[in-house]
């Protein structure tokens, strides 16, 4: 009788998983249906990403795009704007562009890069608290936007013309990623924004501009936000292919920038 039991016991739990694997593969395929969707100069939307309006099961939400004026924007960071300039699915890339600085227009970035990130082990890829996008920081820098209230006369700040002078502040942009304590005491920090490394030494604002206008490219990793959603645990790449795997949270070592933690 007791064996009779086990193999029931058995011939159950079996069925158990073929039954919870099938449902799995279902959803992920029914996640993964076929979407396709455009807005300006970017064609073809499809999973991971999906467009506003479209289906659910187009895509996750922290891929969702909106469509504004005939322009795709990203939203990260609470609700900080990006223009997407270019969607590589093969490379798992995103190219994007501060809105206030997509256009070659002088101002400020629409909202600064967030204040804490985190470091994938064994990586070359900061990602980000929401778990999805990821920098590659051997491409870029970091410019910081700073209003100061007297005039610098330091080759490492470049005056922003359009918000300096008069009876405005005299608002600086440092090319080069200085630390909180390289800022003159006149000075405070306004925002920052990735900025492509061209290896300009003391560029113009005009050759600044430029580099802003371009943008800069995100990883995204499925895999990193599907660990975060299966009670909160943490991704980490285990190799230099970007491969992500799960841990628990305390394996992940939480690293601020010493210009970020200064700021709090």
């Amino acid at each position: 009788m007791r064996g009779e039991e086990s193999s029931i016991l058995s011939t159950l739990l079996f069925c158990l998983l073929i039954y919870l694997f099938t449902t799995e593969t279902e959803a992920r395929e029914v996640l993964q249906q076929t979407c396709s969707s455009s807005c300006g100069d970017i064609k073809n939307i499809s999973y991971p990403f999906r467009l506003k309006g479209d289906p659910s099961g187009c895509g996750y939400p922290e891929f969702e795009l909106s469509c504004q004026s005939n322009q795709t924007i990203l939203e990260l960071f609470n609700s900080a704007k990006y223009y997407v300039k270019r969607i590589s699915y093969d490379e798992s890339t995103i190219s994007v562009a501060d809105v206030n600085l997509a256009n070659g227009s002088c101002g400020l970035p629409f909202t600064s890069f967030p204040r804490e990130i985190f470091r994938l082990k064994n990586s070359r890829y900061f990602f980000y608290t929401d778990r999805v996008f990821a920098l590659d920081y051997y491409k870029y820098l970091y410019a910081y936007f700073v209003n100061c209230s007297r005039d610098l006369i330091d080759q490492a700040f470049i005056r922003v013309p359009c918000l300096s002078g008069g009876n405005q502040s005299n608002v600086y942009v440092n090319y080069h990623g200085s630390y909180v304590s390289d800022f003159s005491e006149s000075c405070s920090f306004v925002s920052m924004v990735p900025v492509h490394n061209g290896n300009v030494e003391n560029p113009s604002y005009e050759t600044l501009r430029e580099l802003l206008e371009t943008g800069f490219d995100l990883r995204w990793s499925v895999g990193c936000r599907n660990c975060y959603a299966a009670a909160g645990r943490e991704c980490i790449s285990t190799d230099r292919t970007g491969n992500i795997d799960c841990f628990d949270s305390s394996s992940i070592t939480n690293s601020k920038l010493m210009l970020i933690c200064a700021y709090k």
